[in-house]
Formats: structure tokens, sequence, C-alpha cells
């Protein structure tokens, strides 16, 4: 099926039969992601009474009480309530709709004077600035960041034992002033671990630092879609963005993203 668009005066051709979830699934009983947590996610029966839920124990069904963090466990999508006391739901914040975006691969590089991730890679923003440009002058909603060759070990990935990439200070204020609504990344966190509560690529993000944010964007209502695996076979480019949400509220819940290719842009 191939969904007709007018996009800013550019008609695009998206094809609704051939849509990529970038989720990771996330699996109780299994091998998944953790960050900022020493305990996994976990499933198990739902016991009430004399019920389990259960058919392999004697229940007539299975019903499973499943214990998971959004934040910590799996593909998740946040907005600004994860740093402000009012703690927002994402659902009733960031932008919705479907949105054009754009895949870039960027490649880690060392922090060599630990500044920025204390020694551990970094994203840095000359790499984003050239991939930025190859974009041409397409206005775009949403930015996909994947590093490359993907590594099939994100999908179960613990944390606590590994580094990841962060964006250099530079390269967040950089897409803070672009008219960015969505930004969607493979790591599990826009910023280091255990930075003392800065935050500070969550803050300049949306918008409450001090750098400049783009004029036609409410930055308060942007998301961030963090623990993304894009496969090696999802080339870099344009594609149309549908973030799907779970009904679960908070300032951050589990998601999938999905993408869908777009024809039309050169």
């Amino acid at each position: 099926m191939i969904a007709r668009i007018d996009w800013h005066g550019r008609e695009l051709a998206v094809d609704l039969a051939r849509g990529r979830s970038i989720a990771i699934g996330l699996d109780p009983h299994g091998p998944q992601p953790a960050f900022f947590t020493e305990s996994p996610a976990t499933a198990a029966p739902m016991r009430a009474g004399g019920f389990v839920g259960s058919v392999a124990e004697g229940g007539s069904c299975n019903a499973e009480v499943v214990n998971f963090i959004p934040h910590c466990h799996g593909t998740h999508t946040e907005c600004v309530g994860h740093i402000t006391a009012l703690a927002e739901h994402v659902q009733d914040t960031i932008y919705a709709g479907p949105a054009l975006a754009r895949v870039v691969s960027l490649a880690p590089a060392d922090d060599a004077d630990g500044s920025v991730n204390a020694g551990g890679p970094v994203y840095t923003d000359a790499g984003l600035a050239a991939a930025l440009e190859a974009a041409g002058d397409v206005p775009f909603d949403a930015l996909v960041i994947r590093a490359r060759p993907a590594d099939e070990a994100l999908k179960s990935r613990d944390y606590g034992e590994h580094t990841y990439p962060v964006l250099e200070p530079a390269a967040i204020r950089r897409l803070a002033a672009l008219p960015l609504k969505h930004l969607l990344i493979d790591t599990p966190s826009l910023d280091t671990a255990h930075d003392g509560g800065k935050l500070a690529n969550h803050r300049t993000w949306w918008g409450l630092g001090n750098a400049p944010v783009h004029p036609d964007t409410d930055a308060g209502r942007r998301s961030i879609t963090e623990m993304i695996f894009a496969p090696d076979d999802l080339a870099d480019g344009w594609y149309w963005l549908q973030l799907e949400l779970s009904p679960v509220l908070g300032d951050a819940t589990a998601s999938r993203p999905m993408l869908y290719p777009v024809d039309g842009l050169a």
C-alpha cells in the first residue's frame, strides 16, 4: 500500500507495507538489555486465591505479572516529565502524529581527554554536522542516530558493564537549534549514567539549558527515544516515522518506532 503525502510542497510516496520496527523486543524470560539497574525485567504467573495464571501449572489460562522499568529495560520514549517536578505523561505531552525521519550513522570516537564521557566513546559534533549536511534542504521532524555496524549484543547488553557513546555538548546544542520534534538513538541514555544528576543533554534538548532552541519548535513537547536497534540492512536516508507508544502512562513508556520507506526525496 502506497500513501502519497504532500510534504512542504514535495510529494512523498510512503510504502506502508514495508514498515520496520527499530525497537528491541523485551523478553522478561530471556536475554534483555539493562541500564541503571541490577534487577532484570521479570514475569511470573498471576496468583489469586486458588487461581494460577499458568496452563502448565494447571491453570485455565496464562496470565502473567510483568515487572520492568521503562527507562531501564528496552526501547522507550520519554518526555520532559522525566526531569521536571510535574512528571508529565509522555502520551499527553509530545508531538503526536507521524513524521518525516532521517536515519544517520555516526562513528563513535574516543573521548580523548575524558571531558564528555570519562574516556568512553562519543558521537562528535563534526560527525553529526556531516551527516546532517547530507540531508540537504529537506525539512524533517525526526532524527534517528545509530552506529554501524549494528551490534547484535545491544539487544541484551548490561550497561553496568559497558560504556556507550554520548553526544558531545556541541552536538546536542546543534540538534536543539533545529526544528526537530523527535530524537531516536541507539544508546540507553542521552547522558552518561553517572553524571551527578546533571542530565545536561536532556536539558538542552528540552530547552531547559542555556542553549538556544529553534523558534518554531516547542522544546517541551519534544520526545527522546532511547535504546533503539537499527539493523545494518536498514539504510541511512529518509523514512516515515510512526512512533507507537504503550498506553501505560508515565514520563516514559515502552515504545515501538516504525519506519516506512519513502520515495520522492533525492
